[in-house]
């Protein structure tokens, strides 16, 4: 048995962590926001009051073959586990039992991957969209880039958060400007989301309204900003968060990758940083950043003396989120 699970572990995990998300997505109430998403699925859209109509599309196709909460949850957890393999694709230096511990302590993979609502599907394509970028710059080709114009419309079709992904993708990579398949993804990309804008339009631009001006607080409260820093410390551990953001913030780029994945991590948690000088920021919106937070954050620990922190926090963290499982399985009032 030691020996099968050693030749077939990488497999094993990816299998267990989709049945333990399918488990937890069949034997947990829909939460407040994903039932709000479902009224979205019953109404088929170019668009909707505050998001794109990605999430509508997820539960729509689940619900259509699972009429309960696992149909609601279904590409939410299938989406979870794949994206934890593109992270896997993207990591330069391996070390499959430290890429384990990482994943299994953070909150926001193992709790957030059943949750359906639009920040799962953005990392989702995130993930995706930098697994074409890495192929992008190895060999840039017409076709990449046709590929890579569809997968930033899809980040776009999930959340507009994507947005800043491809923002300081440009800022961290400044020879895309000059490059003619940099402006056919982009021109493909605006293409396909065309549709939505053209909603958008025609509805008097209900999510632009919303977003940047209906939500903005009358004044600035300091809790705006203590309650975001505390809360991508949760997200990302509950007990190494603040180590993987420290090693993630302090990792040297060895290659262009490396470096826009910094430049998107960094730049994505500083603008949600400035946005709490306006008003309360949820701690969700930073998800796109996790992808690189985890790439770079596995690079910089790969080896080093903060390994085996990792490895002791694993069983208490492990402990946390078993805690908070149950407790979302057993629908505790008030929950």
């Amino acid at each position: 048995m030691k020996a099968f699970i050693s030749r077939h572990h990488k497999p094993l995990f990816y299998l267990t962590w989709l049945i333990l998300n399918l488990v937890q997505a069949g034997t947990t109430g829909l939460l407040d926001d994903e039932a709000y998403y479902w009224v979205y699925s019953r109404f088929p859209d170019w668009g909707y009051f505050d998001h794109p109509p990605m999430v509508a599309l997820m539960i729509k196709a689940g619900y259509a073959l699972f009429p309960s909460p696992v149909g609601v949850r279904l590409f939410t957890v299938l989406m979870s586990t794949v994206t934890l393999m593109m992270i896997d694709s993207l990591l330069e230096k391996r070390n499959d039992k430290l890429f384990y511990a990482i994943a299994a302590s953070m909150f926001v993979l193992q709790v957030g991957g059943i949750i359906t609502v639009p920040d799962l599907p953005l990392m989702f394509f995130t993930g995706l969209y930098f697994m074409v970028f890495k192929r992008f710059i190895d060999k840039p080709s017409w076709g990449i880039a046709a590929l890579l114009g569809v997968v930033i419309a899809l980040m776009l079709y999930s959340k507009y958060h994507g947005i800043l992904i491809v923002f300081f993708t440009m800022l961290s990579y400044p020879k895309l400007f000059r490059m003619g398949q940099a402006w056919l993804a982009a021109c493909i990309a605006a293409l396909l989301f065309a549709p939505h804008i053209l909603w958008q339009f025609l509805h008097g631009m209900p999510s632009v309204n919303y977003h940047l001006f209906e939500r903005n607080a009358g004044a600035f409260k300091f809790a705006f900003t203590s309650e975001y820093l505390l809360g991508q410390l949760a997200l990302a551990g509950p007990l190494i968060g603040w180590l993987l953001l420290f090693a993630a913030f302090t990792r040297m780029p060895e290659n262009q990758l490396e470096k826009t994945l910094k430049w998107t991590t960094i730049g994505v948690y500083i603008t949600f940083l400035i946005a709490t000088l306006k008003g309360r920021v949820e701690a969700n919106w930073t998800v796109p950043a996790f992808i690189g937070l985890i790439v770079l954050a596995h690079q910089q620990i790969c080896g080093g003396r903060w390994e085996r922190l990792v490895y002791k926090l694993l069983l208490p963290t492990l402990a946390l989120i078993l805690a908070a499982r149950i407790y979302l399985t057993l629908d505790i009032v008030p929950a």
